[in-house]
């Protein structure tokens, strides 16, 4: 299920998730989409794209109310927000954020199978939204709740590279850490490079023109791209550079946003027996690791490890190097996390206050 499916992204997102063969197992893929009213003319559209992909095994319905996308539904993917008004203050739009994702529990608690994953990848406070689900939600394992962060890496990795005079290929995504929606970093520093490398062979070398071996051997290696670099500050001037080349470019982040959702699926339910072999970006629920608070959802490395009663669960890669940032700035945006989180339980008392005294009303 897709709730918010009126956002652009989903003309794309729908079709990739129909030809996503991870996703197929042998009988095809339901989808259902769900938005307010006034979004059911955009809603129509992908209905009606989505009908000439899949031969008939596939299945794209709009549905008229959350409940009845949520029962038997595998996964929930969120891309619905609501975006900060003009001279609002950050309590109220945060409460107003908080009763939406409220009542959406509710109706999780009620309707939904307890092995449904949750997606977040709103334009406005995932992080945000992902904490409070984690609160509220009792019938859902906290590993099953994840934020798609790798969008971020990937909306800067084409121009960085591209800047620096090489090609995409043999390039990977940036580290994304952070409480997305209030704040990020994307750390450059720690792409991944593959390089092809040449080792010689020194027996080759030193024997006479008539023998004849070769001369080496190619190999493929992977490597941090600053390993070698002088600049030990490639940031300077970063968000000034960014914000002119996005300026200049109009970039839709739709593409990005869809390509990180679909690439995570693809991982979870992947039939390989080796799947702890990449590492991916993605707001989990920390174990402490990185100095991250146990119990909140913060962006970070991690990779898919199966468990012994064979269930696949996102966890920190420990051996991942801390962000090429000052130590002080990385905790600020861990404060400002466990600030924002804070909130939740204050928001949780006014909401239940107000229930209860409708319930009384009535």
């Amino acid at each position: 299920m897709i709730i918010g499916a009126g956002r652009s992204m989903c003309l794309d997102l729908v079709p990739q998730l129909l030809m996503t063969k991870e996703l197929w197992l042998t009988q095809g893929i339901v989808i259902n989409l769900y938005d307010e009213p006034g979004c059911f003319f955009k809603l129509k559209r992908i209905f009606k794209d989505a009908g000439t992909i899949g031969a008939g095994l596939n299945t794209v319905n709009v549905v008229e109310n959350i409940a009845d996308g949520l029962k038997n539904c595998d996964i929930l993917i969120y891309l619905d927000s609501l975006v900060r008004e003009e001279y609002e203050g950050t309590d109220n739009w945060l409460q107003r954020n908080y009763k939406t994702i409220a009542n959406l529990c509710i109706q999780i608690n009620e309707y939904a199978p307890s092995h449904m994953k949750v997606i977040f990848c709103s334009r406005c406070l995932p992080c945000f939204y992902a904490n409070i689900m984690l609160e509220l939600v009792t019938k859902l394992l906290s590993t099953n709740i994840v934020v798609a962060s790798a969008h971020y890496g990937l909306e800067l990795i084409y121009t960085f590279v591209s800047s620096l005079g090489f090609t995409q290929q043999n390039f990977g995504c940036p580290p994304v850490w952070g409480f997305l929606g209030i704040n990020h970093f994307v750390d450059v520093h720690h792409v991944i490079q593959k390089c092809n490398v040449y080792y010689s062979n020194k027996r080759a070398l030193n024997l006479n023109e008539n023998m004849i071996l070769p001369l080496g051997i190619q190999h493929s290696e992977l490597r941090w791209f600053f390993y070698m670099a002088h600049n030990k500050n490639p940031y300077k001037n970063y968000f000034t550079r960014k914000a002119l080349l996005r300026y200049q470019m109009g970039k839709s982040e739709d593409f990005s946003k869809c390509r990180a959702i679909c690439d995570l699926l693809k991982l979870w339910y992947s039939k390989k027996e080796s799947i702890g072999d990449e590492i991916i970006s993605l707001g989990i629920v920390s174990d402490g690791s990185f100095g991250i608070p146990k119990g909140l959802i913060f962006s970070q490395p991690v990779y898919l490890k199966e468990c012994d009663d064979g269930l696949r669960i996102w966890v920190p890669f420990k051996d991942f190097p801390m962000p090429n940032m000052p130590l002080s700035i990385f905790q600020s945006l861990i404060d400002t996390a466990i600030y924002i989180k804070k909130k939740i339980t204050e928001f949780k008392n006014s909401f239940d206050a107000t229930k209860k005294s409708n319930f009384q009303l009535i």
